[in-house]
């Protein structure tokens, strides 16, 4: 099979085209108000995330490494613990252990 015929695992440019008007307008928007860090707009996505899973809380992170790092230390696991994962990972998830 050729390289042009095969399939992407994940095609974000194709799922970008079905809503880039909708991206592209929430993200003048932020950068209109100029407050992407704490602004209104994560809070409202935190409350959505919370309702959706039937929880009080949700906190929006900048990255995966971030979410698994704030795990560990609520989950009270530190310098000695065993932590087991798969090898079959990316290196953020060694990295946060």
């Amino acid at each position: 099979m050729k390289a042009e015929e095969r399939l992407s695992f994940l095609d974000l440019t194709e799922q970008y085209k079905n809503i880039q008007k909708e991206i592209n307008k929430a993200i003048e928007g932020v950068l209109k108000k100029g407050k992407f860090i704490l602004g209104e707009e994560v809070f409202r996505f935190e409350e959505e995330v919370a309702d959706y899973l039937g929880v009080r809380y949700a906190v929006g992170l900048a990255c995966g490494t971030d979410a698994l790092k704030i795990s560990l230390r609520g989950l009270d696991i530190g310098k000695g613990d065993e932590v087991i994962t798969t090898p079959f990972t990316f290196i953020a998830t060694a990295e946060a252990i």
